[in-house]
């Protein structure tokens, strides 16, 4: 099965050591952030399971993909070829079966019954609202003309037993579907489900063309069908062994005051106007257990890469099909690596890279002999392969996201750049070589004696 449940057994049974079982008391109010904050500052990335966190019944796990082995472990394969994994399962999509029973509607609740006030009332940085947050929510809706499915991530304030607020980036999928109902006067059906395999949270991340369904990515990822469920009270569907479901439905036009909260930036996005989302049932399993992600740490950072490197890649390659790789290192940048044919090459790579997503704000372009993932490197390309009158690349008026804190405009548009820091052929420098030949030749051992 692919579900949260297993994939905790496995963990438990293959690597003990990557997760921690925390007994006692613990306060949803700031103190579970700071004990994932020393962890990761010893440089460990365990899943932490709460089994009693103040103010709720609900057992609660937090960051359990946070490290790119648990998300090698949940595909099958080895961290090195993760990322080919995930991108050949991508091109092999699997349609979904549906089931009329399900373990997450063991436990209803419609109407005046819903209680949002029951799950645990996390709240993660010292300059964040004073409203709970629900965090690691897959909201699933429809579109009224294509009627294609669409699975994203979503922040949900909770504002009272059956009212969250919901952040919708504006530009990706769920804002335009949203603005299609409210153009239309009616209010937009979704269902928020959270406590799912990885397999799940990194198909709902997928980055690709408007009608694609993600339940096949998903499937794919898997391989096999994600069983799904018809939800109580709209016409969605979700996956049937997820832990929790809200359903219901965000109306047009009705706002509330939503923020501050600490995003994946590590600023704070200050208070915003966002839609509601209106609560009309509440299912789950009969023992739930509360899923969390701990907003910017390693778990919210790494998730959405797997997705969007898949998505950069193919976009890059369509205008230089030598590109070789993409990484996201840091945030909202994105470092290419070219088997470049002629210098015009980086540029429009950096032109396709900037216009293709929101959370792309800087690329920088280096030749096939840097490594993307040492800093170091990238940066020395820079410094030695860039001339700033030439090699740098602004462009205006472009939309990015409310989340970076240099972003002034309230809808998201800003300046981006790029930057062509790979060697050019104007120059006559050859860089420094030692002959191949010679250095495959080379056996330490012959030379390095030891007493």
């Amino acid at each position: 099965m692919h579900d949260l449940r297993t994939f905790l057994e496995v963990i438990r049974r293959e690597r003990p050591r990557e997760i921690v079982e925390i007994g006692r008391r613990v306060n949803p109010v700031h103190e579970t952030t700071a004990i994932l904050t020393k962890l990761e500052r010893s440089y460990r990335f365990p899943i932490l399971f709460f089994q009693c966190v103040a103010g709720s019944r609900f057992p609660v796990v937090t960051n359990v993909c946070g490290s790119m082995a648990r998300l090698a472990l949940a595909l099958a394969c080895s961290v090195s070829e993760l990322s080919r994994t995930y991108a050949v399962r991508c091109m092999h999509p699997v349609k979904p079966r549906v089931q009329s029973e399900a373990p997450v509607q063991e436990r209803v609740f419609t109407g005046e019954e819903v209680n949002l006030e029951v799950f645990p009332h996390f709240i993660y940085h010292e300059d964040d609202a004073p409203q709970p947050y629900i965090t690691a929510a897959i909201v699933v809706a429809r579109d009224p003309e294509t009627h294609k499915s669409n699975l994203s991530f979503h922040r949900l304030m909770i504002v009272d037993r059956n009212t969250t607020a919901i952040f919708m980036a504006r530009g990706k999928h769920l804002d335009q579907i949203y603005q299609k109902y409210e153009s239309a006067d009616e209010p937009m059906p979704i269902a928020a489900f959270l406590g799912v395999h990885p397999a799940c949270s990194l198909g709902a991340l997928y980055t690709g063309s408007a009608d694609t369904e993600e339940y096949d990515i998903i499937g794919g990822l898997q391989q096999s069908p994600v069983a799904l469920v018809n939800c109580v009270t709209n016409p969605l569907q979700v996956p049937a062994d997820t832990e929790f479901v809200l359903e219901g439905f965000v109306p047009p036009r009705s706002r509330v005051n939503e923020g501050p909260f600490g995003e994946f930036t590590g600023y704070s996005t200050g208070s915003m106007s966002c839609p509601v989302f209106k609560v009309q049932a509440l299912t789950s399993r009969q023992d739930p257990i509360f899923q969390d992600i701990v907003s910017g740490h390693s778990e919210h950072l790494l998730l959405p890469i797997l997705g969007m490197e898949h998505h950069l890649i193919e976009v890059a390659c369509a205008v230089v099909p030598t590109t070789l790789s993409v990484r996201l290192v840091v945030p909202l940048t994105a470092f290419v690596t070219l088997e470049k044919q002629d210098d015009s090459e980086p540029e429009r790579v950096i032109e396709a890279l900037l216009a293709s997503d929101v959370y792309i704000k800087q690329v920088i372009v280096v030749d096939a002999d840097v490594d993307i993932s040492d800093l170091r490197q990238v940066a020395t390309a820079v410094a030695l392969h860039l001339r700033p009158d030439l090699d740098v690349y602004i462009h205006q008026a472009m939309l990015g996201t409310e989340l970076d804190p240099s972003c002034e405009s309230a809808d998201g548009t800003t300046a981006k750049i790029g930057l062509d820091a790979t060697l050019k052929t104007r120059g006559r420098v050859v860089k420094n070589r030692v002959p191949k030949q010679l250095l495959d030749s080379i056996n330490l051992a012959e030379f390095l004696h030891t007493a």
